[in-house]
């Protein structure tokens, strides 16, 4: 039997390639492809306002954590001036743990001579 023939009878012809096939019974008709391109396009609008909030929530938290972060600083700062003054000799001597102290009369020392460490004139 004659090649062509068995061709034929399969309803194949060999001059088509598959992938020629494959798009002829592939098509979409020019409303169905209008209307994949808005879907299309509507989820990407959507993914853009997406990735717009989150960034724009992201700034914002930055920006509280910075005015955090300022405040806290401050804070530190009014704690080191605070310490600084408790630490001050005019605190110490002015404490009223201080100032209800005894004051001292004439003290009176002992002084004890050692001849190995004293300097021979």
């Amino acid at each position: 039997m004659n090649a062509n023939v068995l061709v034929a009878k399969k309803w194949h012809l060999s001059f088509f390639s598959e992938r020629k096939v494959a798009r002829e019974n592939f098509r979409l008709s020019f409303t169905q492809a209008y209307i994949l391109a808005i879907a299309l396009n509507a989820c990407l609008g959507i993914y853009y306002i997406w990735i717009l909030n989150q960034n724009a929530t992201r700034g914002y938290q930055i920006r509280e954590l910075q005015s955090d972060y300022r405040e806290l600083v401050l804070q530190e700062n009014r704690l080191d001036i605070h310490i600084a003054e408790w630490k001050s000799i005019d605190a110490i001597d002015n404490a009223p743990i201080i100032l209800s102290m005894e004051p001292s009369g004439t003290p009176s020392f002992l002084v004890m001579q050692d001849p190995q460490f004293t300097l021979k004139n």
